[in-house]
């Protein structure tokens, strides 16, 4: 009897840590902070404050879930996109190159929270980002721009 309560409870724990699944509906998507590195040069700032000012300006969107969480179905920052290769990396969270599974310079990491909320915070590496477009300046060595973002149900 004791093995049978000790297997129970060894083998269910595993399963509690996935048990959330975000409820069907409707959802917003809000910018929650927009931060440039330090070492960025001041004129970069504008340009992450219009960033996090337009993602909080999208529309409410329809989701259904199909019982599970899936980060490709939480498209709500970009509703046209096609699906991106995402890899759970820890409990309720998951990880993917936005630029391209090979290319590591646009990073989102994102968390079930509750059934209803997930964080996604998207890392850019913007001399990076700029040499791979051909303009790389001089003055944007290790400037990074961290951008996060709080998915919410909203009914």
């Amino acid at each position: 009897m004791r093995f049978f309560l000790f297997a129970a409870v060894v083998f269910a724990t595993p399963a509690l840590a996935q048990d959330i699944v975000p409820r069907d509906g409707t959802w917003s998507v809000r910018s929650v902070e927009a931060e440039m590195g330090a070492v960025c040069p001041p004129y970069f700032e504008p340009m992450a404050e219009q960033m996090k000012a337009n993602a909080g300006k999208r529309d409410l969107y329809d989701v259904s879930w199909r019982g599970a969480f899936n980060p490709n179905r939480a498209r709500g920052l970009d509703p046209e996109q096609q699906g991106i290769l995402w890899v759970e990396d820890g409990p309720r969270t998951w990880r993917a190159n936005l630029a391209g599974d090979d290319k590591d310079y646009v990073v989102a990491r994102m968390t079930l929270l509750s059934e209803t909320e997930v964080r996604n915070t998207v890392n850019m590496d913007v001399e990076q980002m700029m040499a791979e477009e051909g303009g790389a300046l001089p003055d944007v060595a290790g400037c990074t721009l961290t951008m996060t973002f709080l998915l919410e149900h909203k009914g």
